[in-house]
């Protein structure tokens, strides 16, 4: 297993370990195109030029001993039918420009509407302005989006570090940690003639040790990649984590594949557990007919399971019926039934629509669940849809409700009030759906408006069963903490819900430090839910403010009052210590013999 990387490295490492790309944008072709023309051969760019030339000089801006730049012209450049050919023409255009041309260039390249015609221009403008302004160079880097940035830098610090080595690495070091790697590994890919000692001075200055490690490593690799399982294992034994070296462990798994089949998607199961996923995905994609035809194989059970439902999910993406008839031919049925219940789940997510319309070729036990997730997806976008397809799917699970329940619990994140408005439309109010449904929509719609749900709460009638819909208003509310609001709304909630809602609006006025009026607010209760409601009360400020609890004994209301808090503290500091031994004897004080037996734990109040 490759060594961890510091903790400074995982942060920043993934800025520099996919700049191949622009290394080869930046640097490599544009290198490159100094060979395509020779400089007594005259071609399109001469032409070009002349044009552009000739343009200016009807238009009067020509002037032929200041030679400008005719930057209007890009548009005549990027009319070359291949990239190659806008490369060539381009650098050409550019490379006999001096520093105040090349800025002027750069300025009119923002102007360029095709992105991929801009991104061409700017690498080929820095590449020149590197050259007798890199300072300056650099300086325009900053002038793009984040998401070119890196690939410019590159393009920069690979022309730097053959110029002016010393200046690259001064001005790479100066740079935040993320850019300063990239810029780290495009001085260490240009200049690949220094010495390993070189090298590793420069990594070593620039803190990107392990970015030299892993180009090290992954030469190696690419030196032995006709023989994989040999590139794998200098992968695997680099001192790089694994983690970072995704693309080269991906490139080399696919020349494994090509090789020998599909017998890598195991040394990926057993080697890299951490990266799994994603290369099973990425080889088994080329042919997943074949893929799980490999699984058939495996005799580790739970390697087998992994990698088959890796398959099938990918699969289920593409083509889930194909998937799906794959999955059930498996053997054993246990499997099977396995990689089914895998197909289904990602065909609820991937094309809800297209497994509702196929509901039926799913297992009966798998449906409900399935459909459940099917129409959760549709009603993150329409609600309404997907309720109109509810009816299609009832004669394949009979009982409907729970996925209506789930269409509405999505839609009360969206709309509550239009959704409780459509169940109040549709169901009777003695309906217990309406109630389940309403239930599922409170939470939400007392986040958004308060007082609204509140008012249509306390209009439903009573339920013989569960808890009333004002107490999940009240429970939202102090979860919110608007504790004002919802002791003006207390003495209105129904007679069910009226201990559970002052318990828990009595809890939040004791964690706002309200203590005197939560105490208060328990007085008017009969014995037994007095009694219910003080022990709650007194627990949570136990539990959360045990010291303030103790200070205050002496000071509450009454002495059955100061028992059951002595109690709470006794039992709460037995799992959470915050007081003395001494202080808990003081407070077993106050704790009346009654109190004690009915509280039935004088084994857990005096450590018997």
């Amino acid at each position: 297993m490759s060594a961890q990387p510091s903790t400074k490295f995982k942060q920043i490492s993934l800025v520099g370990i996919s700049l191949g790309s622009g290394l080869v944008l930046g640097m490599l072709a544009v290198v490159a195109i100094q060979n395509f023309n020779p400089p007594n051969n005259r071609t399109d760019y001469d032409f070009i030029q002349s044009d552009l030339q000739q343009d200016s000089i009807k238009n009067g801006d020509y002037d032929s001993s200041d030679n400008p730049v005719v930057v209007e012209k890009f548009e005549g450049i990027f009319k070359q039918r291949s990239t190659a050919e806008q490369y060539k023409v381009l650098y050409n255009t550019l490379s006999q420009s001096n520093e105040q041309e090349l800025k002027e260039w750069w300025k009119q390249s923002k102007n360029v509407e095709r992105a991929s015609h801009r991104n061409i221009a700017q690498h080929v403008i820095l590449h020149n302005l590197t050259a007798i302004n890199p300072q300056q160079a650099l300086r325009y880097v900053d002038e793009v989006s984040i998401f070119q940035s890196n690939a410019l830098l590159t393009t920069v610090f690979s022309e730097w570090a053959v110029s002016h080595l010393e200046d690259a690495v001064k001005a790479a070091a100066s740079l935040v940690d993320s850019r300063r790697i990239v810029a780290l590994q495009a001085i260490l890919e240009s200049r690949d003639d220094l010495s390993a000692s070189e090298l590793r001075s420069i990594a070593m200055e620039l803190e990107g040790e392990e970015i030299l490690l892993k180009l090290t490593s992954d030469q190696l690799a690419a030196q032995s990649i006709e023989e994989p399982a040999k590139s794998w294992n200098i992968m695997l034994d680099d001192d790089v984590d694994n983690s970072l070296q995704k693309e080269s462990f991906a490139k080399i798994a696919e020349a494994w594949r090509e090789k020998d089949g599909f017998a890598v998607l195991s040394h990926i199961y057993t080697d890299l557990p951490n990266m799994r996923f994603e290369l099973v995905r990425a080889i088994a994609r080329v042919d997943l007919a074949g893929a799980l035809d490999f699984t058939r194989t495996i005799l580790d059970e739970n390697e087998q399971k992994y990698i088959a439902m890796v398959i099938v999910n990918e699969w289920t993406r593409t083509d889930a019926q194909a998937a799906l008839a794959a999955a059930l031919t498996y053997t054993p049925a246990s499997m099977a039934s396995y990689l089914e219940n895998s197909v289904a789940s990602t065909w609820s997510y991937t094309n809800p629509n297209e497994l509702i319309e196929n509901i039926g070729s799913i297992s009966e036990e798998l449906r409900l669940g399935k459909l459940e997730s099917a129409f959760w997806q549709i009603a993150r976008k329409n609600p309404m849809e997907a309720i109109a397809k509810v009816n299609s799917v009832e004669s394949y699970v009979g009982n409907t409700s729970s996925i209506l329940d789930t269409i509405v619990f999505q839609w009360s994140y969206q709309e509550p009030a239009v959704a409780a408005e459509w169940v109040i439309k549709n169901f009777a109010k003695d309906d217990p759906q309406r109630h389940d449904l309403l239930e599922n929509i409170m939470p939400r719609w007392a986040r958004q408006d308060p007082v609204q749900a509140f008012e249509l709460a306390i209009a439903q009638p009573a339920r013989s069963e569960g808890i009333e819909l004002d107490y999940w208003v009240i429970d939202e509310i102090t979860s919110d903490g608007d504790v004002e609001l919802a002791k003006k709304l207390l003495p209105r909630v129904k007679e069910k819900t009226r201990l559970h809602a002052y318990i828990k609006v009595g809890a939040a006025m004791i964690a706002e430090s309200q203590t005197e009026e939560a105490l208060e607010l328990g007085k008017d209760f009969e014995d037994d839910q007095r009694r219910q409601y003080y022990q709650r009360v007194l627990n949570d400020w136990a539990r959360n403010n045990p010291k303030n609890l103790f200070e205050t004994l002496e000071s509450l209301p009454s002495s059955s009052v100061q028992s059951l808090a002595a109690i709470q503290l006794v039992r709460v500091n037995r799992y959470q210590p915050l007081l003395t031994d001494e202080q808990i004897e003081r407070v077993r004080v106050y704790i009346n013999p009654e109190d004690e037996a009915s509280d039935g734990s004088s084994g857990i109040l005096f450590g018997n």
